[in-house]
């Protein structure tokens, strides 16, 4: 194909990137934007499709009919957040249908706010994901081992699922005790269902997450059910509006596990698309870090800063991080997830003051109706408000000038917000922008403390529309002493670039009980019976069996301890030897996590997880050939404006991003657009060019006293 597509859909803009790989100068990417339609979602899809067929200078059919659309899909996180979802039911076994009111102390606070955690007494249990109404008991038990203990009892199972469809659920969540090492009865339920309800939407635990761990599996089960009938609906909607347009190509959708997968393993499993749009850009920041250059960190954070939030990644030795359980709320669940957290900060966070006390978000304007510069009936400033007034933002270039900003009115609403703390709209717009600033490095120091690691021992990488803005700013907090905007103006697009550069993949894994010594042969059994899964998955997706690459990874944890560490192990039939490696590197990362001297070698170890993943490159893209313009003469300004610094309102040079090349180094204050990015240079910092991007060294030495 000629054209590979990458969109992503925020909360304000929708992101389309598109990469024509047809013409001389190489590969040639164009950014199309369009704000986001929910909650009709399809329609801000094509329009940013639309946007970038214009700049490539082809028809969206001509486009269409010559591509492959890779998508990052938010339906089923929007769903969650908004509570849009499906009246789902739950099958459970009699005895364990309790299992969801009763949860886990631990986990119910692991992803809460500090504060929280800390008044006791003001902690509560969530509202439950099923009412205990829409819970029937399912006769029949397995063992640990497989053992069918008591049989399905057809006769009282057809009767509970009648009892839920008559109380009128929209879905079904199964799950079974034990059904990890048997899957024969929640099979037989899930038929039983398609036989009174053929077009019920059915989720099984076996499938869903086939692990170890009755109340994670259940949970993780029924997110899926609850998202699986808005996820179906508005991938069938995509691809008729699609196909309307020209499109004949599979569409491959972003999982939370970092690949691709086809639509129809999307639709089925959308549980895995939870926050995949962020996870493309921690894919993209990845690739892009392998190619640093020699005695470069290749550790690195990403602050992915939208209109809404501030998705934060990290990579450790050119790694994502990853870790084997997500979250919604309250609620923890086993879905293997790369490591990817946000919090409310972004362009459209509101700007309020409560008494004496500025507050920035984690409220958002959002696309409708957005930011008052925006001119769409937005009535609170925002933190895009605010970079509009401070001159950051040029009102007649933004977007490319295909939004004229209003000035005039942002400075208005800050002036009248800022009044009462004895602020005009400039000092406001100041105190805000320092403020969310502020709240930004505070979440990316905690990301990064809490996995142990030393902010100032990494990179930040700042994408997304804001990642320029704010970028320089939060790095210099952080005390890191560079900070890179990723291949300069594709940052606005960054995690739709990522989703084009990211590989399918598909990922089995069995639960396993073993204690140390673990039997190679067990293991071996394991390993072969999940690569031929995982193989007849992608073959079944038109994949070559040579263009799978396989790689091994377990969890283990010491006997008497909680704490399950994933671990990469070596792949190939594993002997003693094999498995003592897998030991040790288990306890060197146990020693990472948890501190040296944390681990128990004498309990012994157990072996609770396998799992299997399988990649293969789709649109295999070389960054190094990348095109994004017709670079030179960057070195002279293309004109001055008045923007507020820390020491006040400075006229500074303005820059064409576009056309600095490497070897050009200019040095703060500054700013440099892009017809999608802005990028603002303080005067204690420097930036230059590298292989597209846009570096950023901060003079630590001259920080303020």
């Amino acid at each position: 194909m000629r054209y590979v597509v990458g969109v992503d859909i925020g909360g304000t803009f929708t992101d389309c990137v598109v990469l024509d790989r047809g013409g001389d100068a190489g590969v040639v990417v164009k950014i199309g934007k369009a704000l986001s339609t929910p909650p009709d979602f399809q329609t801000g899809f094509v329009d940013a499709l639309r946007a970038a067929a214009e700049m490539h200078g082809v028809t969206l059919e001509n486009m269409l009919g010559d591509a492959r659309i890779y998508h990052g899909c938010t339906v089923g996180t929007n769903a969650l957040v908004e509570n849009k979802v499906a009246r789902v039911g739950l099958l459970a076994t009699r005895g364990h249908t309790d299992t969801i009111f009763h949860m886990r102390a631990g986990a119910r606070l692991k992803w809460m706010p500090s504060h929280y955690i800390a008044h006791v007494a003001k902690q509560t249990k969530p509202a439950p994901l099923v009412p205990k109404h829409l819970c029937a008991a399912i006769d029949e038990r397995v063992t640990f081992d497989g053992e069918v203990l008591v049989a399905l009892n057809e006769v009282s199972a057809r009767a509970a699922i009648r009892l839920l469809i008559d109380r009128g659920v929209d879905a079904l969540a199964i799950s079974l005790v034990w059904s990890t090492a048997n899957p024969a009865h929640e099979q037989r339920l899930r038929e039983l269902v398609r036989e009174i309800a053929p077009d019920m939407f059915v989720s099984i635990s076996s499938e869903v997450s086939a692990r170890v761990g009755e109340y994670e599996r259940t949970i993780a089960t029924i997110v899926n059910s609850l998202i699986g009938p808005p996820m179906h609906f508005y991938l069938d909607a995509l691809a008729g509006d699609l196909a309307a347009n020209g499109y004949r190509g599979d569409l491959q959708i972003m999982s939370c596990t970092g690949g691709l997968v086809d639509a129809a393993h999307a639709t089925a499993l959308p549980v895995l698309t939870i926050g995949s749009g962020p996870v493309a850009g921690l894919i993209g920041a990845a690739n892009l870090a392998r190619q640093a250059q020699p005695g470069e960190s290749n550790n690195v954070v990403t602050a992915d800063i939208g209109g809404t939030t501030l998705d934060i990644g990290t990579i450790f030795q050119s790694k994502p991080v990853r870790r084997p359980t997500a979250s919604h709320g309250q609620y923890e669940y086993f879905v293997p997830t790369l490591d990817v957290r946000s919090v409310g900060a972004g362009g459209g966070s509101i700007i309020r003051a409560e008494g004496a006390v500025l507050k920035v978000g984690p409220e958002s304007a959002g696309a409708r109706p957005g930011p008052i510069c925006f001119g769409r009936g937005g009535l609170e400033p925002t933190v895009t408000d605010a970079a509009t007034v401070l001159g950051y933002l040029d009102p007649e270039y933004f977007f490319g000038g295909r939004l004229k900003l209003d000035r005039a009115a942002a400075e208005r609403a800050l002036a009248t917000l800022g009044k009462p703390l004895g602020m005009d709209g400039p000092k406001t717009a100041a105190a805000a922008m320092r403020i969310v600033n502020s709240q930004m490095a505070d979440a990316i120091w905690l990301t990064l403390t809490q996995q142990g690691y030393d902010p100032r021992d990494f990179i930040l990488y700042g994408f997304g529309g804001g990642g320029g803005v704010h970028a320089a700013a939060i790095a210099r907090e952080l005390g890191m002493a560079k900070a890179v905007i990723p291949l300069s103006d594709l940052a606005a697009g960054w995690s739709a670039f990522g989703i084009t550069a990211s590989d399918a993949l598909i990922a089995e894994s069995a639960a396993v009980s073993m204690v140390s010594p673990f039997d190679p042969a067990e293991i071996n059994t394991h390993w072969r019976a999940l690569e031929t899964r995982v193989q007849g998955k992608l073959v079944a997706q038109g994949v070559a069996v040579e263009a799978i690459r396989l790689t091994h990874h377990a969890e283990l944890r010491y006997a008497l301890q909680i704490n399950q560490v994933p671990i990469e192990a070596e792949g190939g039939t594993y002997g003693m030897d094999a498995v003592e490696r897998m030991v040790s590197t288990f306890e060197g990362e146990y020693e990472r996590l948890y501190g040296k001297g944390a681990g128990y070698a004498a309990a012994g170890f157990q072996l609770t997880s396998l799992e299997v993943r399988g990649t293969t490159a789709l649109a295999d893209i070389d960054m190094a050939s990348i095109g994004l313009g017709e670079p030179g003469n960057g070195g002279a300004p293309k004109g001055h404006r008045e923007v507020h610094g820390r020491t006040g309102p400075t006229v500074t040079p303005v820059y064409d991003g576009s056309r600095l090349v490497p070897g050009d180094r200019i040095t703060g204050p500054a700013i440099l657009e892009f017809p999608d990015t802005t990028v603002v240079i303080d005067d204690r910092s420097a930036v230059g060019m590298a292989a597209g991007s846009v570096v950023i060294e901060l003079n630590l030495s001259k920080e303020p006293v």
